[in-house]
C-alpha cells in the first residue's frame, strides 16, 4: 500500500509531520512507498529519504506547487526530481517571489478603490496574495460574495475576477517543462476537491487541456473524492493515457495516512504505474 501525498513540517504553519516520525508511522501502517509533497518546497525530501531507508519505506521525491492554467487555479504535484535540482528550486522560489510581488501590487491597486486593508504589516513576514484576499473580504463588503464563503476564498475570488493580473501563479505548463527536463512527472492534485476558488472540480475539458500541454497524471484516489469522482477521473486518465496516483494529503498524525493499492493505479494491463516508472 502507498500514500503519495503527505506534507511535513516543511509546509509552513500547516503540517506537523516530522520526517522521521512520518517514516516510522508509514512503516507501522504497512505502507511500502510514500512521497513528501510539501507546498512549494523540497526542504524535507532528503530527510524523509534517509528516514525511509531506516524504516524500510520507499520514498518518492515530491513537491506540490501552486499553479494556474486557463484562468483556473490548480495544485501540480511533481514527482521523481532531485530535491536539489536547480531548476526545481528556482520554480519553488518563483512561487514565493511572485506571490510577494503580486501582494504588494494588489495593495497599491485596491487602496484607490476605497478598500481597507489594515493589519497586513503586522504579520511578521511579507504578506502574500491570500493574506491580501482575506483582509479584503474581512474588512470590506464585496460585490457578489457567496453565502458561506470564507474570507480568503471571497477575497481571492474578487482579486481573480475584478483585478486584471492581480495574481500571476506559475503556469502548469512551466511546471511540466521543469519536471520533464529533470526526469520527473507532473500530476494534477485532487482534481475533484471543492474548496472555493482554490479547488474547483476539474471538468473533462480541463483534464483534456492539461493533458494536451504534457500533464503526466491525475490524483484519482483522494480522501474527499466520491466513488463517482474516482470513476470519472480514472476514466479520463485511461482516455488520455495519464498515470493515476493517490494519497491522503495528510498534514500530521491527526490525519490518517492513505492505503492505496498500487495495482488500482494501473490504467491498462502492461502499462507501468507511477511506482514502476521510478524503478
Amino acid at each position: 500500500m502507498i500514500d503519495l501525498h503527505i506534507h511535513t513540517t516543511a509546509t509552513p504553519q500547516h503540517s506537523s509531520w516530522d520526517p522521521e516520525e512520518l517514516a516510522a508511522a508509514a512503516a507501522r501502517a504497512g505502507l511500502t512507498a510514500i512521497a513528501a509533497a510539501d507546498h512549494n518546497t523540497t526542504a524535507s525530501v532528503r530527510a524523509l529519504l534517509n528516514a525511509g531507508a531506516r524504516h524500510g519505506v520507499r520514498v518518492i521525491p515530491g513537491v506540490e506547487i501552486d499553479s494556474g492554467h486557463a484562468g483556473k487555479l490548480w495544485h501540480t504535484l511533481v514527482y521523481g526530481v532531485d530535491p536539489a535540482d536547480p531548476a526545481l528550486l528556482a520554480l519553488c522560489a518563483a512561487v514565493f517571489d511572485r506571490n510577494k510581488a503580486d501582494a504588494a501590487a494588489l495593495r497599491g491597486a485596491l487602496a484607490p478603490r476605497g478598500f481597507r486593508l489594515d493589519g497586513l504589516d503586522g504579520l511578521g513576514r511579507p504578506p502574500n496574495v491570500a493574506d491580501v484576499g482575506a483582509a479584503l473580504a474581512r474588512q470590506n463588503e464585496l460585490p457578489g460574495r457567496r453565502a458561506g464563503e470564507d474570507d480568503e476564498s471571497a477575497g481571492m475570488r474578487y482579486i481573480l475576477t475584478e483585478v486584471a493580473g492581480g495574481y500571476r501563479p506559475l503556469g502548469v505548463g512551466e511546471i511540466i517543462h521543469v519536471a520533464h527536463a529533470a526526469g520527473g512527472l507532473a500530476v494534477l492534485a485532487h482534481p475533484g476537491r471543492s474548496k472555493g476558488v482554490y479547488a474547483i472540480p476539474a471538468t473533462a475539458e480541463d483534464i483534456a487541456a492539461l493533458a494536451a500541454i504534457g500533464l503526466d497524471g491525475v490524483e484519482v484516489f483522494y480522501p474527499t473524492h466520491s466513488e463517482e469522482q474516482r470513476a470519472f477521473y480514472a476514466g479520463l486518465a485511461r482516455r488520455h493515457g495519464l498515470l493515476m496516483t493517490g494519497g491522503s494529503d495528510s498534514h500530521g498524525p491527526q490525519h490518517e495516512l492513505a492505503k492505496v493499492d498500487p495495482e488500482n493505479l494501473r490504467i491498462a494491463p502492461g502499462v507501468p504505474t507511477i511506482l514502476e516508472r521510478f524503478r
